[in-house]
């Protein structure tokens, strides 16, 4: 393996544990949103979670990460439909 393809695959591996580790940030503020939402409503949760105008860049990070999780989320909740109408595991 030459220099180029090891730098390559380093750096593409980096940028999946980055996505992933935002996808799972987002799922976590998510959840958290959702429990707090039981308590406090829905207006005030989404004023938190949506970030404003002159927000700080965490502030859209986060927000970023939770829509990143919902379509994680819609995907794989897609594949297994998709599964399930398939007909599931051909194995007995």
């Amino acid at each position: 393996m030459n220099a180029r393809a090891f730098v390559r695959q380093w750096l593409g591996r980096t940028l999946l544990l980055l996505l992933w580790s935002l996808v799972a940030w987002g799922a976590l503020l998510l959840l958290l949103a959702l429990f707090e939402a039981a308590n406090e409503g829905v207006r005030p949760v989404l004023a938190r979670v949506l970030p404003t105008r002159g927000a700080s860049v965490w502030a859209w990070v986060n927000a970023l990460s939770v829509a990143l999780s919902l379509c994680v989320g819609l995907v794989l909740a897609g594949l297994g439909v998709a599964w399930r109408r398939r007909g599931g595991s051909r194995h007995p």
